[in-house]
């Protein structure tokens, strides 16, 4: 690793390790997913330090600045993805981007030995760590260690997945079970998304690659799904939601004319005069009735 010099800038290395890095390789998309997801946590663990509030819409750009890492390098083994601060420094040179690898570590120590967790380690933070481990599996990649230029070490595995999930993130999130047809799928490693369409309107979904199969299967069908919901600030909308489960739901198929007509003794007349029924008891009262009432018997 390199040295910790103020020339050299602050410099980081992930050790991606599982089947779909056997030889040196990794998938793009799988590659595309863990960069933009570790870029987005340490943006959002540098304003929640710095103090601004994580909202919708652009970003002080002189956070971002200060915790953006260029890709500079990679190294055959596993994976070995390396990553670096390239650019011109800003006001604060490496401090902020430091503070947010090493809080990103103390986090991930919390996180696997259900300790308090800091405090910069909010729910949009848990949120995008979701993401970012969803793609751990034992088919694809099992681990991505991180080692770096002045923070601790720490490693995204499946215990940290389990743990995350385990979080709750009060106010925010919370549990949510939604009934409706799936439609709308992505099923790319970098994406993992779907669309439920509910009595209600459209909710946009996510999910982990440990139930891809089950939400393929279950397309264009009408399901239920759990999960963890992200509501808006109604509180009783949900806006996103990270799906935990689903299954199809089996609904009424529709019935045939003869099944219907056999259920209710009727069939398929043979003849017109079928239609003509018997005599009805004081039809010829009824006649003369209206007879009266026109005036006919003038």
């Amino acid at each position: 690793m390199a040295s910790d010099s103020e020339d050299d800038g602050f410099k980081a290395t992930l050790y991606a390790s599982g089947p779909s890095t056997e030889g040196g390789r990794i998938p793009l998309a799988e590659l595309a997913r863990i960069a933009s997801e570790m870029q987005a946590t340490l943006e959002r663990l540098a304003l929640a330090l710095n103090g601004s509030q994580i909202k919708a819409g652009r970003r002080p750009r002189e956070i971002v600045d200060a915790v953006r890492l260029d890709f500079v390098g990679f190294e055959r083994g596993s994976a070995v993805l390396q990553v670096a601060r390239t650019g011109q420094r800003s006001w604060d040179d490496d401090g902020l981007l430091k503070q947010s690898f090493t809080t990103l570590a103390r986090g991930v120590k919390a996180l696997e030995q259900g300790e308090p967790l800091p405090e910069a380690f909010t729910p949009q933070v848990i949120n995008g760590l979701r993401s970012l481990t969803g793609g751990i599996g034992a088919k694809g990649i099992t681990r991505i260690r991180v080692a770096s230029t002045g923070a601790p070490e720490f490693e995204f595995n499946s215990g940290l997945r389990k743990a995350l999930r385990a979080v709750s993130l009060s106010l925010v999130e919370s549990e949510a079970t939604v009934v409706g047809r799936l439609q709308m799928g992505d099923f790319s490693p970098a994406s993992l998304l779907c669309r439920i369409d509910t009595y209600a309107g459209s909710i946009q979904c996510g999910f982990g690659s440990e139930i891809r199969d089950r939400v393929l299967d279950c397309m264009d069908q009408l399901v239920m799904a759990h999960g963890i919901a992200e509501m808006q600030p109604d509180g009783s909308t949900i806006r996103v939601l990270r799906i935990l489960d689903i299954g199809p739901i089996d609904s009424p198929s529709s019935r045939s004319l003869d099944d219907l007509a056999r259920e209710q003794h009727v069939a398929p007349l043979a003849s017109v005069d079928e239609l003509s029924g018997g005599d009805i008891d004081g039809i010829n009262d009824f006649l003369a009735a209206i007879s009266s009432v026109r005036g006919d018997d003038r």
